[in-house]
């Protein structure tokens, strides 16, 4: 089985890319998805960050991904990654006012981050620039996200990328879902994956 996360910001495209990819797969193989598990869950989504809601994403992406392979699909495809609830935790650590240093709390993250990231075959981090997202969001009817934060967003992701080695693919969405499907397509095939 090859497990492929789709990794982006809100209304980056992932979802919409991810549902080309498996129309494409799919006429040759036997596809399973892993939706964003962050649409259906118990927490405000104006509630901040903390250690109780990343261990609850964490965890809860490890067991879908888990159950979706029982049936032993050809290609995983994961709406979201371990990489997403990561990057959500150190920006959350980065912002952090108080004076509990939380290690234990992080240690444990850390080592579910580090565990399980190897276990996917390609992440694909879908991008795009500030403007052309704040064209996106309104029409997908998604919340706003706040803009400012993409460099910040973006630059984290990749000192995070660099420190652990990861092997991570950019995919740029400036273009229709269908070219950056085909593109996701080419990445896989150089891969070898496909």
């Amino acid at each position: 089985m090859h497990k492929i996360a789709f990794s982006g910001i809100p209304g980056s495209g992932k979802t919409s890319i991810l549902a080309e990819v498996k129309k494409m797969l799919s006429l040759k193989y036997r596809v399973e998805e892993v939706p964003d598990l962050k649409l259906n869950h118990p927490f405000d989504f104006d509630q901040k960050v903390d250690f109780v809601s990343q261990f609850f994403f964490i965890s809860n992406q490890i067991n879908e991904e888990n159950i979706r392979s029982l049936s032993r699909p050809d290609f995983l495809l994961c709406d979201g990654s371990i990489l997403d609830q990561w990057l959500e935790w150190q920006r959350f650590l980065a912002e952090k006012q108080s004076g509990d240093p939380m290690t234990e709390k992080n240690a444990l993250l850390e080592n579910l981050f580090r565990f399980w990231m190897p276990t996917y075959s390609a992440t694909f981090r879908i991008r795009l620039d500030a403007k052309i997202l704040k064209k996106r969001i309104p029409k997908a009817g998604l919340r706003e996200y706040p803009l400012d934060r993409c460099p910040q967003q973006h630059e984290l992701c990749g000192r995070i990328i660099q420190q652990y080695q990861l092997q991570v693919f950019d995919i740029w969405n400036h273009q229709s879902v269908d070219e950056s499907a085909q593109e996701v397509m080419r990445q896989m095939a150089g891969m070898k994956l496909i």
